[in-house]
C-alpha cells in the first residue's frame, strides 16, 4: 500500500496482551499506582476510557484482586463493552462522548470510590512509549538509512508524545505526524487537536504537523488494508495508513506507522457491518 519509491511499515500493536497499544500505559500506570501506595490491595480502580486502555487495566486489576469500574462512552462498540465485562469489569455508559467519560470518572474519585490513574493526564503514559515503543521501533528498524516518517493516532496523546520524544533522540530529523478526526466526525480512540479539551499529557510541541482524517476514509481504508495486506486492523489504523500514504506521495521517503489495534473490537459497526 505503501506509494511507489517509498517503503511504509506497520508496527502492528494489537499482539500485546488485550490487544492493543494501550496495554503499554495501562501496565506501566497501574503498577506506578501500586508501588506508591495510590492503590492498596482491595481498593477499586476507576478509569474513564473508549475502550482500550480500561482493557487493559481491567485485565491487571482481574489478576490482583481489584474491583474495576470503567465510565465509557455510550457509542464504544459491543464489542468492547463485552471484553470489559469478561475481565470482571462494572460499566458505566455516558453520554458526551470521551469528556463525558472523563467528567463522571472524576465524579466518582471525588467521592471517595476508588482510585483513577487518568491516563489524559498521567506521566506514565508517555513514559510507557519512551521507554518500551520507541526503543523497540530503534531495535527492529530494518534499514541502513533512519526512518523520515511516523505516523500515529493522537488520542490521549501519550503515544506520540512518549515515542516523539524517543525517537528524535535516535533520529534528530524523523518528522512526526498527528492523525486525527475531525472534532464533529469522531473515530473511537481518537481525539482532535480542534476539542475543547486537551489531554495535560500531550506535548504538541514534538508534533511537526497533523492529518485530519474523516472517520469513512478511515472505514474505506481499514477494508483496503484487509483486501491488500491481509491485516485486519481497527478504524485508527485506517485513518493512519490514509494520512501516511498522502504525506509519502508528497515528500516520499520511509515511514513507521503504529496501528494500534485489530478489527475484531469493531466487528459490529463499519466496514464489517452494513448501514443500518
Amino acid at each position: 500500500m505503501a506509494p511507489p519509491g517509498t517503503r511504509l511499515f506497520a508496527k502492528l500493536e494489537w499482539y500485546n496482551p488485550t490487544g492493543s497499544i494501550k496495554d503499554r500505559p495501562a501496565w506501566f500506570m497501574f503498577h506506578n499506582a501500586v508501588q506508591n501506595g495510590y492503590l492498596p490491595a482491595g481498593k477499586p480502580l476507576i478509569e474513564a476510557t473508549s475502550g482500550n486502555t480500561g482493557i487493559g487495566l481491567a485485565r491487571l486489576a482481574l489478576i490482583t484482586g481489584h474491583p474495576m469500574v470503567i465510565c465509557l462512552p455510550t457509542a464504544a462498540t459491543e464489542q468492547r463493552k463485552d471484553l470489559l465485562r469478561a475481565y470482571g469489569a462494572e460499566l458505566i455508559e455516558v453520554e458526551g462522548g470521551p469528556n463525558g467519560a472523563i467528567a463522571r470518572a472524576r465524579e466518582l474519585v471525588d467521592a471517595g470510590e476508588g482510585h483513577m490513574c487518568y491516563q489524559y493526564g498521567n506521566r506514565w503514559n508517555p513514559y510507557s512509549h519512551f521507554f518500551g515503543t520507541s526503543v523497540e521501533i530503534v531495535r527492529d528498524w530494518p534499514l541502513a538509512a533512519p526512518p523520515d516518517h511516523l505516523f500515529g493516532a493522537y488520542g490521549t496523546g501519550g503515544t506520540l508524545t512518549g515515542n516523539s520524544h524517543g525517537l528524535k533522540k535516535a533520529y534528530p530529523a524523523i518528522k512526526v505526524h498527528s492523525i486525527e478526526p475531525f472534532v464533529d466526525d469522531p473515530i473511537g480512540g481518537m481525539r482532535s487537536q480542534d476539542d475543547p479539551f486537551q489531554p495535560p499529557v500531550a506535548d504538541l510541541s514534538l508534533v511537526d504537523d497533523r492529518y485530519q482524517v474523516s472517520r469513512a476514509v478511515a472505514e474505506t481504508t481499514v477494508g483496503e488494508i484487509m483486501h491488500q495486506e491481509g491485516y485486519f486492523a481497527g478504524t485508527s489504523a485506517g485513518a493512519i495508513i490514509h494520512a501516511a500514504r498522502l504525506e509519502l506521495e508528497k515528500n516520499g521517503g520511509t515511514g513507521v506507522a503504529l496501528l494500534p489495534d485489530a478489527g475484531w473490537k469493531y466487528l459490529s459497526g463499519p466496514p464489517w457491518q452494513p448501514a443500518s
